[in-house]
């Protein structure tokens, strides 16, 4: 059957797109011959490309500033929900396309070939008229840096221990600390990478958790009950290899006894001063050894937040 089929390109500069290109050709062929001599043609299609604007009912507002736009990642999640298509709508107009045609998409960023390119795009199966807004947060970097330095602690308030605080000050005691516990798994991360034990490596070189009386080995194994269990009993624990911790709230003024023979006691509020004060002394490094820098980044670009989420708005 002969049908027209399309080499598409997506132009991402800085990760956003304002402009797509196309090649449309007119061949006979099943399916499979189609998409492979498209695919054997994207070298050549790519230095020929028609180019064109996205279609004026798609917009991005990043920093305040709304344009005719969509960053890649939103176009990769749309392509997920079968609706990427749509960014090629003046293509589509122009050559006169059946509803659901035969195209190969490939990326290109700063004008070279980022990989082969993708068959398995379709168009939604219910066409969409209205418009797409999408809201993208600044740079998480932007607000946490200046001519001090990088102000990780300040940044880890604000996607961390924040939302401890919340569940704290309400009363939802075993929520905040679990929070706690996977805000020292991250900021391990963040330092050492995806290694054993940096949890522990962590804490041993940033804290003063002696100062509490308990050791990097019995928090680790009490971050492992209270995780994976809520509880306090992990393997270790159980086999008498680590002692038990368990926190208690009280009175600033209130202290409890230290140990008994269930295990070792300490108050949340001290464990989490003793956290912070660590991340304090952690995000003075990277104002002074530099080298660590490039791979915190690339390690909290990663890294999920309630503050940087994007949003897509679908306007009939």
């Amino acid at each position: 059957m002969r049908e027209r089929i399309f080499n598409l390109f997506v132009y991402s500069n800085l990760d956003i797109i304002s402009q797509v290109g196309a090649v449309c050709h007119e061949i006979e062929g099943n399916d499979e011959e189609k998409l492979s001599f498209l695919k054997s043609r994207v070298d050549i299609d790519f230095k020929n490309a028609e180019k064109l604007p996205i279609p004026v009912n798609i917009s991005t507002t990043y920093k305040g500033l709304e344009r005719n736009s969509i960053d890649y990642d939103t176009f990769r999640d749309l392509s997920y929900k079968g609706e990427a298509l749509m960014i090629f709508e003046n293509v589509f107009l122009k050559y006169n396309a059946v509803k659901n045609p035969l195209v190969v998409v490939t990326p290109i960023t700063n004008g070279k070939i980022q990989i082969d390119g993708q068959e398995n795009i379709k168009m939604a199966e219910k066409e969409f008229t209205g418009n797409i807004a999408i809201e993208k947060q600044d740079d998480w970097l932007v607000g946490y840096i200046d001519n001090k330095g990088l102000h990780l602690d300040q940044l880890i308030n604000d996607d961390f221990f924040e939302a401890i605080r919340i569940l704290y000050n309400h009363n939802q005691y075993v929520s905040a600390m679990k929070l706690l516990m996977i805000c020292i798994d991250t900021i391990s991360y963040l330092e050492f990478g995806n290694i054993s034990e940096n949890f522990k490596k962590w804490i041993d070189l940033y804290t003063k958790l002696s100062d509490l009386n308990i050791t990097a080995n019995e928090l680790w194994e009490f971050r492992n009950s209270i995780l994976h269990m809520t509880n306090l009993d992990s393997r270790k624990v159980k086999q008498n290899k680590e002692k038990r911790l368990m926190f208690y709230i009280s009175h600033p003024e209130t202290k409890y006894q230290d140990e008994n023979d269930e295990g070792k006691y300490f108050k949340f509020i001290e464990l989490l001063n003793c956290i912070a004060w660590g991340i304090s002394k952690w995000g003075q490094t990277y104002n002074i050894e530099k080298s660590k820098f490039d791979d915190f980044v690339a390690r909290y670009d990663r890294i999920l937040s309630d503050k940087r989420m994007t949003y897509i708005h679908y306007r009939q």
